[in-house]
């Protein structure tokens, strides 16, 4: 083959701040070779060429063409000097002369996208209208400067002095046994789960479980039912798969769909131990109805718990999966909010025959959690902490609910009417009707709320056909007293401006 040209007369981009001159030469000598303007085969100048050429120590020029040349980009020939590699491709055409490569804006070639899958196209966006800095009233979210961080930190130090080899190595796809097992047993004593710690599988939370759940049992154009309103993630989750959505709409006692609804159906998500965002609990007539409908029909039920184990008044109510007889309950539970968002462990309760499916398709994804979080986890259950925590956080969320709905009687009378409610991190406030009246809505509200810094979230959000009553949701979990009081001043002052600009409109148009 012949030599190609070995001409190095161009100017190099200046080097970045903080980059050696070895990192930097290497990277720049790297790229213009598979952008191609560096031809394969071509000779380069010796290392004292080089050195005189661009200023740089012949050592620092060796450094470079050494890694380069373990990397393959470079080749030395004996007598004869250090060449490009003859075998590599360029990436990008060469750029024409006198004009520099198209570069993105960290220096590499500007790439081209590939092609989307169908599923990639349907994705869309989970966001919640909500801004971090605003605490009132921030929803889906647990107290968690009360969490007891230095007791979780001494259990998993424990943990981590006793790691074993086996410990270090991982475990099977449904996650480590003897968190399973105390999942099993706690399930059971406190939502009256039936089940053996064989049936769990542990994920990192109810979006893992429920993603896994509609990919091995939904595909694209079958119907799905969900309540409305509802759970985004859910929504938008379906939407991708490309399934055919159909709503369930609420009464009083939970989801209320028709029996024709079920036929074809593949699967039926529910929230009945707190309803996500309405917040009532399923009746027991109306959960032993969609589990007679899902039977005869042949269709799985994804129970999400959600926020349940959060009841201020009594135990928690059983799961629906204890009632099921036909094996048709798929129940999800998460430690994101019993503990803390970032812990990332829930788990899966699963009928024995879908089981062996979950795991082969577990095992080719995110394999299991880490043991490191699921161990200490484990003994946090154990060892009695993780129940005196919810008994503890269940009497604080109790105490701020109720000054919640104290404080908005005393200043938001006029303007909302804060539903009570038995359970979880957040409630629902319906808008007056005098508001209404005078064409004042829940997303209108809660944009002047959030021109006060305050964060409420339409229940329009939750909604997909069904029109949404006008409401808004209001977090208090996360909300200490203080706040709850200035909060809701500070709402209050908000609906009131808004009241008065609809009343000099009302006017206007008189």
């Amino acid at each position: 083959m012949a030599r190609r040209s070995s001409s190095f007369e161009w100017t190099l981009p200046p080097r970045p701040e903080g980059v050696s001159a070895f990192r930097w030469l290497r990277n720049v000598l790297r790229e213009e070779i598979l952008i191609g303007r560096i031809l394969a085969g071509s000779r380069l100048p010796s290392s004292r060429e080089l050195a005189r050429q661009y200023h740089l120590s012949r050592a620092t020029i060796v450094a470079a063409l050494d890694e380069l040349q373990a990397e393959g980009y470079l080749e030395g020939r004996r007598g004869s000097g250090t060449y490009v590699s003859e075998h590599l491709l360029p990436l990008s055409s060469p750029p024409q002369a006198g004009s520099p490569p198209s570069r993105t804006a960290a220096g590499s070639p500007a790439p081209q996208r590939p092609r989307l899958s169908s599923l990639a196209a349907r994705v869309q966006p989970l966001v919640m209208p909500v801004k971090p800095e605003n605490r009132a009233f921030r929803t889906n979210l647990p107290a968690l400067d009360l969490f007891p961080t230095t007791l979780w930190a001494q259990v998993a130090a424990r943990r981590m002095r006793s790691a074993t080899a086996a410990d270090l190595l991982g475990c099977d796809a449904a996650g480590y046994m003897p968190l399973r097992q105390a999942i099993a047993a706690y399930s059971h004593r406190s939502r009256g789960i039936r089940c053996t710690a064989e049936q769990i599988v542990i994920v990192s939370g109810v979006q893992e479980g429920l993603d896994l759940s509609a990919r091995l049992l939904v595909e694209a154009g079958d119907k799905v039912l969900m309540e409305d309103p509802g759970y985004p993630g859910a929504y938008t989750l379906f939407q991708a798969l490309g399934a055919r959505i159909v709503s369930m709409p609420l009464d009083a006692e939970g989801a209320a769909p028709p029996e024709a609804c079920l036929r074809g159906c593949r699967l039926i998500y529910v929230t009945p131990g707190h309803q996500c965002p309405a917040g009532m609990t399923m009746s027991l007539p109306r959960r032993l109805q969609l589990l007679a409908w899902a039977g005869k029909h042949n269709v799985p039920i994804f129970e999400d718990d959600y926020d349940s184990v959060f009841r201020f008044s009594g135990r928690p109510i059983p799961a629906m999966q204890g009632l099921d007889t036909s094996g048709r309950v798929i129940f999800c539970g998460s430690f994101n909010k019993t503990m803390f968002p970032s812990l990332r462990l829930g788990y899966l309760v699963l009928p024995e025959d879908l089981l062996e499916f979950f795991l082969r398709a577990k095992a080719m994804t995110t394999r299991h959690p880490s043991i490191l979080l699921q161990a200490p986890l484990c003994d946090f259950i154990e060892q009695g902490h993780f129940g005196r925590h919810l008994r503890r956080m269940r009497n604080i969320y109790a105490e701020r609910l109720a000054l919640l709905c104290e404080c908005a009687e005393q200043y938001l009378g006029e303007f909302l009417e804060v539903a009570r409610i038995d359970a979880g991190l957040q409630t629902i406030a319906h808008l007056r009707r005098s508001l209404i009246a005078l064409g004042v809505t829940a997303e209108s509200a809660a944009r002047r709320a959030a021109q006060h810094s305050i964060d409420v979230v339409p229940l329009s959000f939750y909604c997909r056909r069904v029109k949404a009553p006008e409401a808004v949701q209001m977090g208090f979990a996360a909300v200490e007293e203080r706040e709850i009081r200035i909060g809701v001043q500070k709402l209050a002052r908000a609906l009131e401006s808004l009241q008065a600009q609809a009343r000099a409109g009302a006017l206007g148009e008189r």
